[in-house]
C-alpha cells in the first residue's frame, strides 16, 4: 500500500510539472505575434521591443553548417552588441542539420531558432511547415534572388562557383575565361569535374535553353573529363598539379586555402552561379525575440561585414567589401529552395551527360 501511494503521489507530481510546461510556453510570445508586433514598429522601437524579449528569453539556439571556429567569431561579434545572449550552435553537415531538424520537429520537439543550410536543402522545411517567414531592414540592399520576397529565408552567406587552376602550370592570360574555351583541344585529359553539379545545367539551361545546355555537356564530355566528388579534393589535386584546372568549384572556399601558399588561381565563368546558405526561422521557436534580433543583425551590414572581411564569405548585400574579390559579383543564377525538388533528377541527368559514374 506505501509504495501503491508513493507512485501515485509520483505521477501527481509529474503531471504537475507537465502541465506547469504546458501553461509556462502558452504565456510565452510565439515568433508569429513577435513578428506581427514588429511589423508595427518604428526601426528604433522595433530594436527595443527585440532588445527586451531576448533579455528574457536569454538565449538563441542555432543549427548550421558553418564551422564552429567560424561561428565562434561570428558569435562575439554579435555578442559585442548583445551580451545578455547565450549562443548554442550545432554544427554539421547539411544532411545532418536537415535530419536533425525534420525529425525534432515531427516528435514535437522545438528547441532550434534559426536554421542555416544550403537553401536547395531549405525546400523539406518549407514544405514541412517548419519555417517562418520574416522581413529585414536591408532587403533591398540583397541582389534579386538571393532571398525569398515572402520571407521564408534569406541568403546569410554564399558560395560563388568558380573555375580553379594551378597557376604554376596555367599561365592567368592562358585560363580559360568562358566555358565555350574549355572545348579547346589543348585542354583535353586535364579537366576535373564535380559528377553531382547537377546545379551546373539548371544553371546553364535558364541562360542558354535547353538544348544548347545539353550540346554543350555533351561536347565537353569529349574532352576526356575526369571527376572527383567534393571540392576539397578537387582543390587539392589542382594544388598539387595531378590535374591543371577544375571547373566548378566553391571559390571562397578554395581562395582560403589559396591564401595559405596553394598556387591556385581563378575564373569566375557565365553564367555566374551562386549557392546560398539560407537562414531559416522556426515556426515554433522557442526564443523568437532572440531570433529575430540574430536575423535582422546578420543580415545588416555589420553581421555581413563580418562574414565577407573577418570569414571570408561571398554575401549578397551590395556595397559590403569582401576579403575575396574575384567573387564580389552580381549572380546570374541563384541556387534557390526552388531547385530542390528537382535536384536529384538534375544530378542524374548532368552525371549522364557528362559520362560520370
Amino acid at each position: 500500500m506505501r509504495e501503491m501511494i508513493k507512485a501515485i503521489i509520483c505521477m501527481a507530481l509529474c503531471q504537475s510539472l507537465i502541465w506547469f510546461s504546458v501553461l509556462a510556453r502558452s504565456d510565452a510570445a510565439t515568433i508569429g505575434e513577435v513578428t506581427a508586433k514588429v511589423s508595427t514598429l518604428n526601426p528604433q522601437d522595433k530594436q527595443n521591443f527585440l532588445v527586451k524579449g531576448a533579455q528574457k528569453e536569454g538565449e538563441l539556439v542555432y543549427y548550421g553548417t558553418i564551422l564552429v571556429n567560424e561561428f565562434s567569431e561570428l558569435g562575439k561579434a554579435f555578442n559585442a552588441r548583445y551580451p545578455f545572449l547565450n549562443l548554442k550552435h550545432y554544427y554539421a553537415p547539411r544532411e545532418g542539420i536537415l535530419n536533425r531538424s525534420l525529425t525534432e520537429a515531427r516528435a514535437g520537439s522545438h528547441a532550434v531558432d534559426a536554421i542555416q543550410v544550403d537553401s536547395s536543402y531549405g525546400y523539406q522545411l518549407i514544405n514541412d511547415n517548419l519555417v517562418h517567414p520574416y522581413a529585414v531592414a536591408a532587403r533591398s540592399r540583397f541582389y534579386d534572388g538571393t532571398y525569398d520576397p515572402s520571407g521564408s529565408w534569406h541568403s546569410m552567406y554564399y558560395l560563388t562557383t568558380a573555375l580553379i587552376y594551378n597557376a604554376t602550370l596555367v599561365k592567368p592570360e592562358s585560363a580559360p575565361q568562358t566555358y565555350d574555351a574549355l572545348l579547346d583541344p589543348s585542354w583535353k585529359g586535364k579537366l576535373l569535374f564535380d559528377p553531382e553539379a547537377g546545379y551546373i545545367l539548371a544553371a546553364m539551361e535558364q541562360a542558354w535553353g535547353r538544348e544548347k545546355a545539353v550540346d554543350y555537356l555533351t561536347k565537353l564530355r569529349k574532352q576526356d573529363l575526369s571527376f572527383r566528388r567534393g571540392g576539397a579534393l578537387t582543390t587539392q589535386v589542382v594544388s598539387s598539379g595531378e590535374y591543371p584546372i577544375g571547373i566548378a568549384i566553391n571559390g571562397e572556399t578554395s581562395a582560403a586555402i589559396r591564401d595559405k601558399g596553394a598556387p591556385l588561381g581563378f575564373k569566375v565563368l557565365s553564367p555566374k552561379i551562386v549557392k546560398p546558405e539560407g537562414l531559416f526561422l522556426a515556426r515554433n521557436s522557442p526564443h523568437p525575440h532572440a531570433a529575430l534580433l540574430f536575423a535582422d543583425w546578420v543580415l545588416s551590414e555589420e553581421g555581413q561585414t563580418v562574414l565577407a572581411g573577418k570569414l571570408g564569405k561571398g554575401i549578397a548585400m551590395k556595397g559590403v567589401r569582401s576579403r575575396f574579390q574575384e567573387f564580389q559579383l552580381q549572380p546570374d543564377y541563384v541556387v534557390t529552395p526552388q531547385l530542390g525538388p528537382k535536384l536529384k533528377s538534375y544530378i542524374e541527368e548532368f552525371a549522364k551527360i557528362v559520362g560520370a559514374r
